[in-house]
């Protein structure tokens, strides 16, 4: 019981220590009080009175002696971790080098945040800089696909002799093999515009249910060619947000398409909407990290970021929030 009180009574906040440290003082001015009362003639006082104010005086000499104690330990400790302060050495205390120690932390701290800040800043500027040269290598690279596409269009519509079905195989082969270099390099010129800030939105009041609906065939057809399923659960009455509707409606189909491709057979992909305050979420799962890591995912994830939303990837599957 002892050694709990003791506990207790270290525990004590520095607020209440200073309030015990009044406490003499307290019982200075009431002593004082009685002393005027009684010390009038005619007067005695009763030998309990005394008895009591000599034991609280006792109580009120250790208490401030516990409290002086203490404090001066936690300085003490405080000022042995600090370096001593130029100057007068005669004049130095203990609260000199804490307030040493704290300026000498605080301008180390306000260097670091300057430090900090200037590195955000090129970090930042290298960000756009090198996304305005990924921009514009994808466009002359969409302008050159586009000289090696005209000819094998005109290889396989307009025929100048005979081929044969290995040839228009291989012309096809090679005319979708550039078609499908021709989106990934419109993709990465859209991100390449997202990361430099050249997207402008095109913001309306959408309602995610009718987003999603729109989606559900393209999901549904990528899920059955694994041999798995799409379910929808969408709540009804969410608010409308604002949004950018074919980004919007563009990033999801990528996110769903890639979870329904990333399913094994027999597994029932969900897409769900719910509300989230004045924002609503579209939840797919299940879905893994493996989903948006490829190209499309980025892509997905940056046509939903420049227009205010998120894209959450956990262990159960991808959330989107929007709005």
């Amino acid at each position: 019981m002892t050694r709990v009180f003791a506990q207790r009574v270290v525990s004590l906040s520095v607020a209440w220590r200073l309030a015990a440290g009044l406490l003499p003082s307290l019982l200075a001015v009431g002593l004082m009080v009685s002393l005027f009362y009684y010390g009038e003639l005619g007067r005695e006082a009763p030998r309990i009175v005394l008895w009591i104010a000599s034991l609280l005086t006792v109580v009120s000499l250790v208490i401030a002696w516990a409290n002086a104690r203490y404090f001066a330990n936690r300085i003490s400790r405080l000022a042995r971790v600090a370096e001593p302060v130029a100057g007068d050495a005669g004049r130095e205390d203990e609260f000199d080098r804490i307030e040493a120690a704290v300026g000498t932390l605080g301008s180390a701290l306000s260097a670091s945040q300057a430090e900090r800040a200037k590195a955000d800043a090129t970090a930042t500027a290298q960000r756009h800089d090198e996304a305005t040269m990924l921009a514009g290598v994808v466009a002359d690279s969409l302008a050159q696909l586009d000289e090696i596409r005209l000819p094998l269009h005109i290889l396989l519509e307009s025929r100048f002799g005979e081929l044969n079905e290995n040839q228009e195989e291989l012309l096809r082969d090679a005319r979708s093999a550039a078609d499908a270099i021709d989106v990934a390099l419109r993709r990465l010129g859209q991100v390449a515009d997202a990361d430099r800030g050249a997207i402008s939105p095109q913001r309306e009041l959408v309602q995610i249910n009718d987003v999603v609906r729109s989606v559900l065939p393209l999901a549904r057809a990528a899920a059955e060619r694994k041999g798995a399923r799409v379910e929808s659960a969408l709540e009804p009455g969410l608010p409308r947000v604002a949004a950018d509707r074919a980004r919007l409606a563009e990033a999801l189909a990528l996110l769903a398409t890639d979870a329904a491709e990333a399913t094994g057979p027999q597994v029932s992909l969900t897409i769900s909407t719910a509300r989230d305050g004045h924002a609503a979420t579209i939840r797919i799962s299940p879905a893994g990290q493996r989903a948006i890591e490829n190209g499309s995912g980025i892509f997905a994830e940056r046509l939903i970021a420049v227009q205010g939303g998120t894209v959450v990837v956990d262990a159960g599957g991808i959330t989107l929030r929007v709005g």
